[in-house]
């Protein structure tokens, strides 16, 4: 049997990071939560997940910090989702560091769901 694949959800709003940790754990993902930038950055010391979902607007680290600190150290690829910025502020976070899809709030699950399952081929 193969293994799950592994999403690191960062969100400080909890409604928002439940509901995306339930949908993914429903179709077949292993999930850990953050729901601020520095914690997120604590959980991948210990242990590197197949991909982040992280907001932009977080307590303690914000997430444009985030991003960067993630493709500077990890080789794994990260979704922004975002209810105050849209794509084209941040752009440069976007193209410069290589994220692999931006989302407006609300998110359309099944959108994102088609979206990590093409980045993890699954």
């Amino acid at each position: 049997m193969e293994a799950k694949r592994e999403i690191l959800i960062v969100e400080d709003e909890e409604e928002t990071r439940e509901l995306l940790a339930s949908f993914f754990r429903e179709n077949n993902y292993d999930i850990r939560e953050a729901d601020n930038g520095t914690d997120a950055l604590h959980l991948l010391t210990e242990k590197v997940p197949d991909l982040v979902i992280t907001d932009l607007l977080l307590p303690g680290e914000h997430g444009v910090d985030l991003v960067r600190k993630i493709k500077d150290r990890y080789f794994i690829p990260v979704i922004i989702i975002s209810g105050i910025y849209r794509a084209e502020e941040v752009r440069d976070v976007i193209e410069n560091y290589f994220v692999e899809g931006f989302f407006e709030k609300p998110v359309n699950v099944m959108t994102l769901l088609r979206k990590v399952n093409v980045i993890l081929n699954d």
